[in-house]
């Protein structure tokens, strides 16, 4: 039987950060075939790949089950375990994408092939490993493009999430503000025209305006201000500035009412650019599929929590639409805030807990 965290090892221990996700779709590959499940590796570019897997008949609005294979880099400050080491120590499973997503990406794989092992036919199941999902889901968007995935059905995203239940995320609108102007000697600032100045006092009003919007579990839409360039040398007038703005917008607020906003701030001598524009997503927690997924949480683990949808966003924002998803759930192994930090770990309890979730959601499916 496939162990869960073993398969997790092997995965930290290949370097995705930013390319060679086909490794590691292929050592999922190879779980997934030997239990008899239908797989595909579907190229992307060079040594990148996604992978998708099926068991039973997923013609008709199958349950999808998705993660991504890629991580963030390891960063220059050296870790106390190694970034592909893999160990184990105090119940934790060290290295980079412990937590995002591996763990999670593991548990799904061994879930499916336990599934398979046991079942050839019933309700169907399609796994869909992406690559280059930390790249604003450029991976999700060339699967999608490339492959006709089919509609209809229920969406598990396997991010982390502490094992407690999410039912969406927020979205994101990524937007980058120029403003021109024209040099001029420091000493002469009147023969010139400052860029920063009305950059500055644009992003000062954004934030502290803030923008409309608002979720009863999301929240509010958020901004933030992340970059903010401008100028060469002290002593010249700066003709160019740009800004860098990460808005976080929540579900029922699209990204056009936003940006009307932004640009009506702005006024007309600032350049707005979309960076990028990913929608929030959400289905609530009393639809059918929540309530199994958290019923099987209760009769596995022994507890069915869950928390407030997530901040950050995932490839459900772009496979939701894509795939006509009736409902969506983030249940997955590991602390968020664990993600993308120095010597990242993950509770192998956990793992192997949603792993057995996984399988059991599967498993008890209507039509088994």
């Amino acid at each position: 039987m496939t162990d869960a965290v073993a398969l997790a090892q092997r995965l930290v221990h290949l370097n995705t950060a930013g390319g060679g996700e086909r490794a590691a779709a292929e050592v999922c590959a190879e779980v997934l075939e030997g239990s008899g499940a239908s797989v595909e590796v579907v190229t992307m570019v060079a040594d990148r790949a996604h992978l998708i897997a099926s068991v039973g008949d997923t013609t008709t609005a199958p349950l999808v089950l998705c993660g991504h294979l890629d991580t963030v880099p390891f960063g220059d400050t050296p870790w106390t375990h190694g970034p592909l080491s893999g160990d184990i120590g105090d119940g934790m499973l060290y290295g980079r994408g412990s937590v995002d997503m591996k763990g999670g990406a593991a548990a799904l794989v061994t879930a499916l092939a336990r599934y398979a092992a046991r079942r050839s036919s019933g309700p169907g199941v399609l796994l869909v490993l992406t690559a280059a999902e930390e790249t604003g889901c450029s991976g999700a968007r060339h699967l999608i493009a490339t492959r006709q995935l089919p509609p209809g059905g229920s969406l598990l995203i396997a991010e982390p999430t502490d094992l407690r239940i999410a039912h969406g995320h927020k979205g994101v609108l990524w937007l980058l503000a120029t403003t021109r102007g024209r040099a001029a000697h420091g000493s002469r600032p009147d023969l010139g025209q400052n860029a920063i100045v009305p950059l500055a006092r644009f992003v000062s009003e954004l934030t502290a305006r803030g923008l409309p919007g608002s979720h009863p579990e999301m929240g509010d839409v958020t901004v933030n201000v992340g970059t903010f360039s401008g100028g060469t040398k002290i002593n010249l007038v700066p003709d160019s500035a740009s800004a860098g703005i990460d808005i976080r917008l929540v579900a029922g607020i699209d990204s056009r009412s936003i940006l009307e906003e932004v640009a009506a701030i702005a006024g007309g001598d600032i350049h707005i650019q979309v960076v990028e524009d990913l929608p929030a997503v959400y289905s609530p927690a009393d639809g059918r599929f929540a309530s199994h997924v958290s019923a099987r949480c209760e009769v596995v683990t022994g507890s069915a929590a869950h928390r407030q949808p997530l901040t950050y966003f995932t490839d459900a924002s772009v496979l939701v639409s894509a795939l006509q998803a009736s409902e969506i759930v983030i249940l997955g192994p590991g602390d968020p805030d664990q993600a993308h930090t120095l010597d990242e770990h993950c509770p192998v309890a956990q793992i192997q807990a949603s792993a057995e979730v996984y399988e059991d959601i599967l498993m008890t499916r209507e039509g088994h």
